[in-house]
Formats: C-alpha cells, sequence, structure tokens
C-alpha cells in the first residue's frame, strides 16, 4: 500500500502527466475558434476545385515525409495553434473542394449545416456501438434509425416495427462504414444462407467452402450480376473464399440494364453444371451511368433458381423517398437484402453505408457471433451481426437526415438533382463538341468531347435523331412500323460514327482528349480548372466494334448548390480545354 502510493505521488507529481492530463481536461476556447476560422474560410468561394495534387515530390516530402513521432508534448495553445496552422496550409487550403458548385464528378456532396456539429457530438460523446455497454442510448437509436429505412423500403405493419423494435433476436439492418462493407455482408449471409447447419452438418461457417459443396452435392458456388457490378463485390468473392473467377457477369442492353435472356441462359446453364448461385445481384443505378436494372424480373429469377436476392442501392436506393421516382424501384421490396449508403443521396458524411435485411431474424441465423466478454447472445449488443467491431455512431448522422430534412425535403434534393442533370444533359446535347454516350435515368449521364474535325458529322447525326429517339423527357407513341423504320436508321447512325471511330485513329485520339478533357491530368497552373466530371471507359451498344470501350465524361450531380449558371461555367471551360488538347494532339 505504501509502495503504491508512493508511485501515484510520483506520477501525480510529475509535469508531463499533467500536461498530458490538461489535453482531456480543459478545452482550449482560441484552438476552437481558429479552428472555426479554418473551416469558414475553407468554404468560401474558390479557384478550383483541386481534384489533383499539384505539388512536386520534393514539396510532397516537404510537408508530409516526416516519418519520427515527436517525444514532446504539445500543451500550450501556441503550439497547438501551430499544428493546425500547418494543417491548414499542407492540407485544407488545397483540399478538395467536394462541396462546390462546380464539383459534377462524383458521389461527394455539399452537407446540410447540421451536420458539422452532430459530427462534434459524435467525437465528443465516443460511443462505440458494437455493445450496449458503450453505447446504452446510442444502441437504440440506430435500431430506430434502421427501423425507419426498412419501413421506407418493405413498408410492413406498424406492430411488426413495434414488437422487433424490442427484441434482442432480430435486427432490421447493420451501419456499416460503406457500401463496401454492406455488399460484403450481403454475400456473407447469402454464402451461409445457401448451406445451412443441418443434423449431419455444422453450416459452412463452420465446415467451410470444400465440405458444403460435398454434403449439398454442389460443384461450385456463383455470385452473379451484371458488367456493371461495382467492384465491391470482387472484394466480397475474394474475402469470403469464392474467387473472382465465380462471380458470373452479364452483358447489358442499350440502357445498360442487364439482360434477362443471357442471365436466364446463364442461370439454367450453372443449374445444369450443379453451380450454386448463391445471389442474383442487381442494380439500383450503377456508378458509370445511373442505369437500374430490372428488379422485378430479377426478383422473379432468384425465387425461381432459389438464389437469395441482392440490390445493390448504394447510390440509387434513396429514390425509395421520391413520390415521382420511387417506380424506378419498382420490385426492390422483394429484395432479401440491400445497401444503400447515406452519405451518397441521404446527404450525410462519409461513413455511413447500410444493409438492409427483409427478414429482421436472417442475419441471426447465418453470420451471429457472440463473445462472453463483449457480446453476449441474449443481449441487444448490435455487434452480433455486424462485420466490423468497434464501431462510431454514425447512425446519429442518418437519423439526423430523415428526422431534420425529413421524407418532403429528401425528396426535394433527389427531385432537383434529376431536373438539374436533365438541364445540363440537354445543353450538352445543342453542342457539335458533344456526344451522349448514356442517357440519364436519374442524376448520372455520360458523354465524350468530340474533336472539331468530325463536329461536323456529329452535328448531323444529332439532327437525324432529334427525330428518331425517344428520349428520357418525352413519350414516344410511334407504331410499331415507325420503331422498325427507326432502329434502322439507328443502326446506319451508329455504323456511320463507328466509321469514324475506327479510322485515321479518330478512335483512339478521340478517347485521348476526352480522357485529359478533365482536371486530374492537368498540373501546372495555367490549366487548373474551376469545374470537374469525372471520366471513366464504358463499353456501349452504340458502338459495339469498340469492344475496349469508350472514354466518356461522366457526370454526378447531386449537391443542391448546383446551379444552372455554374454548369453553363463547366461546359464553357470543357470546350475551351477540348480546343487546347487538340492542337496539342496534333502537333
Amino acid at each position: 500500500m505504501i509502495v503504491e502510493e508512493k508511485v501515484n505521488s510520483k506520477i501525480n507529481n510529475s509535469k508531463p502527466y499533467e500536461e498530458v492530463l490538461n489535453l482531456f481536461e480543459n478545452d482550449i476556447q482560441e484552438v476552437q475558434m481558429y479552428i472555426d476560422k479554418i473551416i469558414k474560410d475553407f468554404y468560401k468561394p474558390s479557384p478550383s476545385v483541386y481534384t489533383i495534387n499539384s505539388n512536386s515530390e520534393k514539396e510532397l516530402m516537404l510537408k508530409f515525409g516526416n516519418s519520427t513521432i515527436p517525444k514532446g508534448i504539445s500543451y500550450d495553445k501556441k503550439d497547438i495553434i501551430n499544428y493546425f496552422f500547418k494543417i491548414k496550409t499542407n492540407v485544407v487550403e488545397n483540399a478538395t473542394r467536394v462541396s462546390s458548385p462546380y464539383m459534377m464528378g462524383h458521389m461527394t456532396s455539399a452537407l446540410p449545416f447540421f451536420h458539422k456539429h452532430i459530427s462534434k457530438l459524435i467525437s465528443s460523446l465516443n460511443q462505440n456501438v458494437v455493445k450496449v455497454e458503450t453505447s446504452s442510448t446510442m444502441t437504440f437509436l440506430e435500431r430506430e434509425t434502421l427501423s425507419k429505412l426498412h419501413r421506407a423500403f418493405y413498408n410492413m405493419e406498424d406492430n411488426y416495427y413495434k414488437e422487433l423494435l424490442t427484441k434482442n433476436d432480430g435486427c432490421f439492418g447493420c451501419i456499416t462504414s460503406g457500401g463496401t462493407i454492406a455488399n460484403l455482408t450481403a454475400l456473407w449471409i447469402s454464402r451461409n444462407n445457401a448451406f445451412p447447419k443441418t443434423d449431419n452438418f455444422n453450416g459452412i461457417e463452420k465446415e467451410g467452402i470444400i465440405s458444403a459443396l460435398k454434403y449439398y452435392n454442389y460443384n461450385d458456388i456463383a455470385i452473379i450480376g451484371s458488367e456493371l457490378m461495382h467492384y465491391s463485390f470482387k472484394k466480397a468473392a475474394d474475402i469470403l473464399g469464392i474467387g473472382l473467377n465465380k462471380i458470373y457477369t452479364i452483358p447489358v442492353d442499350s440502357e445498360y440494364k442487364i439482360r434477362i435472356d443471357l442471365l436466364t441462359e446463364k442461370l439454367q446453364e450453372l443449374k445444369q453444371k450443379r453451380i450454386k448461385v448463391i445471389t442474383i445481384v442487381g442494380i439500383a443505378s450503377t456508378t458509370e451511368v445511373g442505369s437500374i436494372d430490372d428488379l422485378e424480373k430479377l426478383a422473379d429469377l432468384a425465387e425461381e433458381y432459389g438464389a437469395m436476392f441482392h440490390v445493390d442501392g448504394a447510390w440509387g436506393g434513396s429514390f425509395i423517398l421520391s413520390d415521382k421516382y420511387r417506380h424506378l424501384l419498382k420490385g426492390i421490396q422483394r429484395a432479401d437484402t440491400i445497401t444503400i449508403d447515406g452519405h451518397k443521396l441521404l446527404y450525410t458524411p462519409i461513413g455511413c453505408g447500410v444493409v438492409l435485411f427483409k427478414s429482421p431474424f436472417l442475419p441471426t441465423t447465418t453470420i451471429r457471433k457472440v463473445a462472453n466478454y463483449i457480446i453476449k447472445t441474449d443481449s441487444m449488443d448490435h455487434g452480433k451481426t455486424t462485420l466490423e467491431g468497434s464501431r462510431p455512431a454514425n447512425a446519429l448522422y442518418i437519423h439526423a437526415s430523415l428526422n431534420i430534412l425529413g421524407q418532403h425535403g429528401l425528396r426535394y434534393l433527389l427531385e432537383t438533382s434529376i431536373e438539374n442533370t436533365k438541364y445540363m444533359y440537354n445543353l450538352i446535347n445543342l453542342y457539335p463538341q458533344f456526344e451522349i454516350i448514356s442517357k440519364p435515368i436519374t442524376n448520372i449521364f455520360t458523354y465524350r468531347y468530340i474533336p472539331t474535325w468530325l463536329q461536323n458529322k456529329n452535328v448531323q447525326i444529332k439532327n437525324k435523331n432529334n427525330d428518331i429517339n425517344s428520349s428520357f423527357y418525352t413519350t414516344n407513341n410511334n407504331n410499331n412500323n415507325n420503331n422498325s423504320n427507326n432502329n434502322n436508321n439507328n443502326n446506319n447512325n451508329k455504323i456511320y460514327l463507328e466509321k469514324y471511330n475506327n479510322s485515321d485513329n479518330a478512335y483512339e485520339r478521340i478517347n485521348d482528349v476526352t480522357f485529359n478533357n478533365e482536371e486530374s491530368e492537368i498540373i501546372d497552373d495555367e490549366r487548373l480548372r474551376k469545374g470537374f466530371v469525372s471520366k471513366t471507359i464504358i463499353k456501349t451498344t452504340k458502338y459495339p466494334n469498340c469492344t475496349n470501350g469508350v472514354a466518356v465524361l461522366r457526370v454526378v450531380i447531386a449537391n443542391p448548390l448546383i446551379t444552372k449558371e455554374s454548369i453553363k461555367t463547366v461546359i464553357e471551360e470543357q470546350i475551351e480545354f477540348g480546343l487546347k488538347l487538340e492542337k496539342e494532339y496534333c502537333n
């Protein structure tokens, strides 16, 4: 006892201990004011959206090349402010302006003001929602949040939710760090559900894949979906021991939806080969073009072939809240599992993925894991059914968006994003410098820059197609004969452009110009541009001979701060820059 008192006395009297303790017990007002100013300055108009880092290797080493941990304690407010000054100078000032009205290339957006304050609340409370003992109230807020999202998609009776909200043997879903973990969780459940425990078999989670295949008399496992499936499914197949080669991707049609005819053929082929399809994946807004699969037909096929039906609605799932566009998700209510990202179209900060379960008891019978020291079988602990262990209380972000913005506010944001996308699509279509590759279904579309030497041909084809194509915005009442003639004309037009795409290296040069017509390729200050759209390569039925795909510019509009004027600015900037690139490639 005497020895212990001496040790404690020595520790308590040491200056370093007091300095460290001071960082936990006190809040320095001047530091908080300085950080608030940094944030305020960050939101001021900027000359660029800074989607690249233009520092040289030497400059990067000066800013971020110190690999040693400082030995001293920064306890003085001047030292702490100096640290944040370096962060402001080296990181914040040239950080990507994802909330800029000129940022139209990725699935990030401006956030409602209250999330900044909720972020401070979450970090201050520092709740760990892996178990009730470290999140005594936040656990139940998370359950309520998940019930709201579950109801939006599955719309069960009131008593259904009231009863299950207080049960410890079921859950409506899991909050994850993002769509990747949500998709992985869904496939994890699908795999285990396909090879369950019996009297003579302990289930795939204990016996493993090889034993499961032998016991159930299958030759292999398969995951199947369109060729536009998110790359997170490759990660999941790798982690779950299924293998990337066991992901069967089906080509898409002219609207970038999975071809049901080819899918049916592949399902029948796999059945005959005794290959167990554990999941059919439907996509509710593909990352590249925003297309939405025929979810109703996919649900039918999943039932017919005994597979689970998962919908990756990380981007487009939020349109369930829009009365005007909910019909695009017809059939999603039949999905066994649904992925949705709050940090996309529910307007929360990054790190708010969700996977929903149609049956709240599905995860408890397939993936539940417990531990005596932390997660009890009969507890309300969410860690029983989440892949991730320790997790922050990010459910509060989603809870706030659903309650403060409400369904009407979110509906307005979603529908406004589509209206802005339509406006940009129509504007782009007027310019001879651009060719539309994929029309917007929601708030994503793609196009490419057409060099000057092909623009006259592009205009001729556009004029023909204006009278031929049924657009996203008009109703086509043509009869069958007219449709047949239109198809023939469209085919002739595609052959005509393919001729130019594949002659005199035109295709490669269009690809080069398109691929460089965005800020990520720009290093010097003279070319630092104000706006941004992303780039990708997609295969398109418009040019079937381009087997490696077509380089396109990709627009994603979710930010409510985007205006018609900012859209015009970005387009005009692209035209100006396209001409500069043409000169470079022609020289």
